[in-house]
């Protein structure tokens, strides 16, 4: 969906939005009147950070014997970033029999976060897809100690510096 906003009178203006690929399902939606949340933009992290992160992910799972996903999860909920919509972070109720299976998704990321009785609480991780500069930063910088620990060679420290201060530099300093 691209969006440009056109200055009316000052009593306000409108935004024209045009919309690329929806369902006939998200269409009618649309005309029955959806309600719209407007946020501050942050920009996402570089390309070159996200496949630093990437590359990390291998070699620590190859280092200890596991799967990228099984890594990759782990390292989202230590050192990522919670799922929110309208201001609260959705979370799953399920059995003891369905953590190991829900931790370990592909497609979507979960943080074990408490019990209700017998029923683990799960809250709802984002990908790191959706990573503004600071938020991948800090990704990063979890997974570069991890591998650090593991003794997995990483990016000289100048280099690392280099790449980060690239991204505020393409992103500004979106610190939030």
């Amino acid at each position: 969906m691209i969006a440009t906003y056109e200055s009316g009178d000052r009593l306000g203006g409108y935004i024209t939005f045009r919309v690329v690929k929806l369902s006939a399902n998200e269409i009618s939606r649309l005309k029955e009147g959806a309600k719209f949340v407007i946020e501050p933009y942050k920009e996402r992290r570089s390309l070159d950070a996200n496949a630093y992160f990437h590359v990390l992910v291998t070699k620590i799972a190859e280092a200890l014997n596991t799967s990228n996903t099984e890594v990759k999860n782990r390292l989202i909920r230590e050192y990522g970033q919670y799922e929110y919509i309208n201001d609260k972070i959705p979370t799953y109720s399920v059995s003891a029999d369905y953590i190991d299976e829900m931790m370990n998704r592909e497609d979507i990321h979960f943080k074990h976060i408490g019990w209700d009785g017998d029923r683990a609480r799960l809250a709802v991780m984002r990908g790191s897809h959706t990573y503004n500069t600071a938020e991948m930063s800090h990704l990063i910088d979890g997974t570069v100690s991890e591998a650090k620990e593991l003794g997995i060679e990483v990016l000289p420290p100048e280099e690392l510096k280099r790449m980060m201060e690239q991204m505020e530099k393409r992103h500004g300093k979106d610190k939030q």
